[in-house]
């Protein structure tokens, strides 16, 4: 597969759909601490699994039980709920609540060093989430600049840079696969955020979040 005359011809032509969630996107900016946390959930609920199962979890559960419940509780309402890893999902959201009152500072710090900068901060300090996790919550609060290296874009991604997508990836096969993802999204002239939302309708046929 040529990859890159196929994304070039799917963004050449636009899509409002896409265009739609963009805009979704960019909203959550202007959303409550406590919206941004519950973004920040579904990004934890949805990593090594899917983003229908985090929304589906996101729907079922009240948010308050993200927000303020004991982990056990919580625990209880994840297993209720059929989600997938709930004793360690439960922890993993327990113990990120200190970074709620930051929130609204981090989803309104725009420009891509902030975006970066910011991105390495979530992962360096939030139990559960790593490069991916982080760049999905930024990209979901309408931050553009990271690429989400998922599945379906590594897969992608493996038809025209040599490497196994199955394979877990360190951090700098992530920042190297990144930058090629980067140079992509500037020669389509489009942000890499939303050049995964080009890639991933193609890859599932369908945009979730």
């Amino acid at each position: 597969m040529d990859l890159l005359p196929l994304i070039s011809g799917l963004v050449g032509k636009g899509d409002p759909e896409i265009e739609q969630k963009v805009e979704e996107f960019r909203s959550m900016r202007s959303k409550s601490k406590e919206d941004l946390f519950g973004e920040l959930c579904f990004c934890i609920l949805a990593a090594n699994t899917s983003a229908q199962m985090g929304i589906r979890v996101m729907n079922a559960v009240d948010l308050d039980h993200f927000l303020y419940s004991e982990q056990e509780r919580l625990r209880e309402e994840l297993h209720r709920v059929g989600c997938r890893f709930f004793n360690t999902r439960s922890r993993f959201i327990v113990e990120s609540r200190w970074i709620i009152d930051r929130l609204p500072g981090i989803a309104n710090d725009s420009g891509t060093s902030s975006v970066m900068r910011n991105r390495e901060y979530l992962a360096e300090n939030l139990t559960g989430v790593g490069y991916k996790e982080a760049s999905h919550f930024l990209r979901n609060i309408g931050h553009f600049s990271c690429a989400i290296l998922d599945k379906h874009i590594l897969r992608m991604m493996s038809s025209v840079i040599n490497f196994d997508p199955g394979k877990p990836i360190s951090k700098k096969k992530y920042f190297e696969l990144e930058g090629a993802f980067i140079v992509m999204a500037g020669e389509l002239g489009v942000e890499p955020g939303i050049l995964d939302l080009f890639m991933w309708k193609h890859a599932t046929g369908r945009i979730l979040k």
